[in-house]
């Protein structure tokens, strides 16, 4: 299966200026577009939509980014970011003391495997997030060796 063939159906799309305020908004829509699926790392989705939303207002030389949420795939979810520049991003190397330069270090760490499409408008970065546990209905309890036995 090719990495593009993980995508499920999209739970959520938008289309957000180069500006500071859509960061927060983008990672508000994905923690929401999420929220039905209590096995998915909440924490992770906002961070690095945070992270990747950021990047594509620093440094997409402007016209707005797309971000695409993907439903679950078996126990993966897929999250798309298109902005308008062809440019790769390029890899930082921060200080402790520095306040920017760690999103693909951080994209490497919780998202292995992530990367970059060209498209007729700009790029896509694209990361999947795999589940710790998955159960087959997630809003059916857990499974009775996980529940406190009674003495």
């Amino acid at each position: 299966m090719s990495q593009l063939d993980q995508r499920g159906y999209v739970l959520a799309v938008e289309r957000y200026p180069c500006t500071a305020v859509a960061v927060p908004e983008a990672r508000a829509i994905a923690a929401r577009a999420y929220a039905p699926y209590p096995w998915v790392d909440h924490d992770t989705v906002k961070l690095l939509v945070s992270e990747t939303a950021t990047n594509a207002v620093l440094h997409a030389g402007g016209g707005g980014f797309d971000l695409i949420c993907h439903s679950p795939v078996g126990s993966s979810i897929q999250i798309e970011l298109h902005d308008r520049s062809k440019s790769e991003p390029t890899r930082r190397v921060a200080t402790a003391g520095d306040s920017h330069g760690r999103g693909l270090e951080l994209l490497d760490i919780l998202a292995p495997g992530w990367f970059v499409v060209t498209t007729l408008t700009g790029k896509s970065l694209i990361f999947t997030l795999e589940a710790t546990a998955c159960p087959a209905d997630p809003t059916a309890p857990p499974p009775p060796s996980s529940r406190p036995t009674a003495p």
